[in-house]
């Protein structure tokens, strides 16, 4: 049987993503636990998406790119999280 390939919306992913974050986690840590390769339009589409509605924020805002860079949930994802929850 052939599987269709699906593109994930980002509110497929969102609350999955914000829980993952809790904690700090990489560009890379993200992509893989959604099974996504890492690349610049899975990042945009998810990471930068969340990052630009300020949903998770960076730990190295003058250091954009680096490999210790990790992201975490801000305050508005952790409302949005507890709104979904109920």
């Amino acid at each position: 049987m052939i599987e269709k390939q699906e593109i994930l919306t980002l509110e497929d992913v969102k609350k999955e993503i914000l829980e993952l974050c809790l904690q700090p986690q990489s560009r890379e840590d993200i992509l893989h636990f959604l099974h996504l390769d890492c690349t610049s339009g899975n990042y945009s589409r998810y990471i930068g998406s969340l990052l630009s509605n300020r949903f998770i924020k960076t730990n190295l805002i003058d250091k954009r790119r680096s490999r210790q860079e990790k992201y975490i949930v801000t305050q508005k994802g952790l409302n949005y999280l507890k709104a979904i929850a109920y």
